[in-house]
Parts: C-alpha cells; sequence; structure tokens
C-alpha cells in the first residue's frame, strides 16, 4: 500500500475522480503512452502505484491484459 505521500506525487488529472485508482479511458490507464501492440511506455513509471508496480511481463494480469487486446504472449 502506498503511503500518502507516494501517493501525492501522481498528477491528480491521472487520478479516478472518485480515488479508487488510476483515470482511465475505456479499459486503458490515463498514464499510459503510445500505441498497444506497437510501443507503450507509462508516463509516470517512477511513481507508478504498487499495483503496477507488481504487474510483471508475463504473469497472469500482463497476459490478461494482452489477450483482452488480441496480442497473445509477449515472449
Amino acid at each position: 500500500m502506498e503511503s500518502e505521500d507516494a501517493l501525492e506525487k501522481i498528477p491528480p488529472h491521472l487520478v479516478a475522480g472518485d480515488l479508487s485508482g488510476m483515470r482511465c479511458d475505456g479499459q486503458r490507464c490515463s498514464a499510459l503512452d503510445g500505441q498497444i501492440g506497437v510501443a507503450t511506455r507509462c508516463t509516470i513509471y517512477e511513481v507508478r502505484p504498487q499495483v503496477c508496480r507488481e504487474c510483471q511481463p508475463n504473469d497472469e494480469e500482463c497476459l490478461t491484459a494482452r489477450w483482452a487486446y488480441g496480442l497473445g504472449r509477449s515472449d
């Protein structure tokens, strides 16, 4: 769980209105830049929330997200 200090480093325009997490455009996090399946990057990588830090390439969450976008495995 993040500290209040850590959470305050996330730009307010990227936080959900109800403060439940990151603001999303549909299923896509507003902090994600680029084209999914081509090249993406987190625009707040250094201050990203713990839930984002826990998602690792090819773990269950990653594979689920890749499947949702029709991308298959990333290895």
